[in-house]
């Protein structure tokens, strides 16, 4: 990696982003790659300027498949959500976001906008953008307004924002209340796919409901951490989540063996 976390951590609380390069493993990019070319063959473009007529996408991957599990649990990455969220954390989404040529700039917006609450608030969201190709300004790479996450008014569209220019392996991770957006595709010869994982504030509804993506009785075999990320935990000492006063994950178990 070309910084420590806490580099990125601060790097976050000050611009509302980071950029770390050669975070995923050779391993993990290639089981990545694997896994997105099936699941992207299935899926077709957008129909509207916010999702992208030149862009496919494709939500609940922990649903869909085990490859990116070792991915959302990775340890130095867990570190940077807790460093900036707090130690209360869960899954919010796994997605594959692929932009192609001709995509236009996709509307600045906030992630923790899903959420009611007037600002400024602690930070709710831990946006994770994983490049599995080269993220350039010319192929739709991620555009965001840097130090908009302190700011209090409505998203401006006029606002000047830049595109993260990455290599593949690099991982570009952003303050849900950062203004940003899919980037415009000109360059006619490359596409460029990304791995989106968002976590959240272990205290909020996460945005996709992981207690229907994966089948209660698939939770057992998961790795622990990846089950605590779920859903399956309690928060403020065991007040918040909590079922008939136990573990959720200790009822569960019980329940499908």
């Amino acid at each position: 990696m070309n910084k420590s976390i806490a580099e990125a951590i601060t790097e976050v609380q000050r611009d509302g982003y980071t950029v770390i390069e050669d975070f995923l493993t050779d391993d993990q990019l290639r089981d990545s790659e694997e896994a997105l070319v099936k699941i992207e063959s299935q899926v077709e473009f957008g129909r509207d300027i916010f999702s992208g007529t030149r862009t496919k996408r494709s939500s609940n991957l922990v649903g869909l498949t085990r490859a990116f599990d070792n991915v959302v649990i990775d340890e130095r990455m867990l570190e940077l959500v807790r460093g900036v969220l707090g130690p209360d954390i869960q899954l919010s989404i796994s997605a594959m976001i692929k932009i192609f040529p001709g995509e236009t700039h996709q509307p600045l917006h906030q992630d923790d906008g899903l959420w009611p609450a007037p600002r400024p608030h602690q930070p709710f969201v831990l946006n994770t953008m994983y490049a599995i190709d080269d993220f350039t300004a010319e192929n739709g790479g991620t555009t965001l307004v840097p130090g908009s996450h302190q700011s209090t008014d409505p998203v401006d569209q006029e606002a000047e924002r830049i595109a993260v220019s990455m290599p593949r392996g690099a991982v570009l991770a952003w303050d849900g209340a950062t203004w940003h957006g899919g980037g415009a595709s000109v360059d006619d010869a490359a596409e460029r796919c990304g791995l989106n994982i968002n976590y959240n504030a272990g205290w909020l509804k996460q945005q996709e409901n992981q207690f229907v993506c994966i089948p209660q009785e698939e939770v057992p075999s998961l790795p622990k951490q990846l089950q605590r990320l779920l859903g399956y935990q309690t928060s403020f000492g065991g007040i918040l989540g909590g079922a008939h006063g136990r573990d959720p994950l200790d009822v569960l178990v019980e329940r499908v063996s």
